[in-house]
């Protein structure tokens, strides 16, 4: 009975030997990603994790508990780099989407010089973000030697403080966002436009539908997937902004701290003040942020699944 119950083992451990050895080469091709996933990855994520309950700079420290934690969640200046980094976020994700969508719905249904306007909106995206900061604060330079402060001249328009006024700042902001993604999101939206099967506008046509109506009962529910992937892509990306607001803010997110962000709230204590507890537990914060909102939009979309 013994070697009766031990032959399926033996087996078993034969068949594991085997897959193993003849996945040899896959396992040896993705270990240098799978190590360097560890330690660029997971290992600072960790370490991060560690060091926001001590009081530390970076190389020798005493733990604290959770004050690193009461101390971002009672900050002020937390709370205000928090708002203006949901608002952007918010703002930002909404016109994005919507404008890409309606901008890529547009090319699908053209018949000639598609891949001409698909090059022609890619192009702001392969330009640096330090680069399209620099351009834009030339764009939306307060006075009117300002290119857009200009054009609203010839109307009779006097010159708008785009990023120098509180009140206006953040949009511009966003605005900038939006020029530079709209290539890479537009092309994203039309890939998912192209993968609708196209028998079903045929027969919605047959059946006598309008074109607005195929859009809307077509086209919308079926781009339900990639409405999801964008808009959990473009939450992360606006919620880690950090190198075009520093630019043109500075470190100070000005104006009136309106461009300060949770990422440069986490640069400024652990670079200048030094402070590398504080800028780990409000980077485990803003990564709580990401995951819930994230999680949110997941639920939102395939509840009906």
């Amino acid at each position: 009975m013994n070697n009766a119950a031990a032959a399926p083992v033996a087996t078993k451990k034969k068949k594991s030997r085997n897959f193993f050895r003849q996945n040899l080469a896959g396992y040896a091709l993705c270990a240098p990603m799978l190590l360097a996933i560890l330690i660029f990855v997971l290992y600072p994520m960790i370490q991060v994790v560690i060091y926001s309950f001590q009081s530390t700079n970076g190389i020798s420290g005493t733990w604290r508990g959770f004050k690193n934690y009461q101390w971002v969640l009672t900050d002020s200046m937390f709370w205000n780099a928090a708002g203006n980094t949901l608002y952007m976020a918010v703002l930002g994700v909404i016109i994005d989407v919507i404008f890409c969508f309606v901008i890529a719905s547009l090319i699908n249904s053209l018949s000639v010089a598609k891949n001409f306007f698909k090059g022609l909106y890619f192009l702001p995206n392969v330009v640096s973000s330090v680069a399209v900061a620099m351009l834009f604060n030339f764009i939306f330079y307060p006075t009117e030697n300002g290119i857009l402060n200009y054009f609203l001249s010839l109307f009779g328009i006097s010159p708008i403080g785009w990023l120098v006024n509180p009140k206006l700042a953040r949009f511009s902001i966003v605005i900038m966002g939006l020029w530079r993604s709209i290539g890479y999101d537009t092309i994203l939206f039309l890939a998912g436009l192209q993968s609708i099967p196209g028998e079903i506008y045929e027969a919605a046509a047959i059946d006598g539908a309008s074109g607005l109506q195929k859009w809307w009962y077509i086209t919308i529910p079926n781009m339900k997937p990639t409405f999801t992937f964008m808009i959990m892509m473009l939450t992360i990306s606006t919620l880690r902004r950090f190198d075009d607001v520093w630019m043109i803010g500075g470190s100070a997110g000005n104006p009136a701290g309106k461009l300060d962000t949770m990422v440069m709230y986490i640069f400024r204590n652990s670079w200048l003040s030094r402070e590398v507890g504080v800028a780990s537990a409000a980077a485990v914060v803003l990564f709580v942020i990401t995951m819930t909102l994230t999680i949110l939009n997941n639920y939102v979309f395939n509840r009906n699944d």
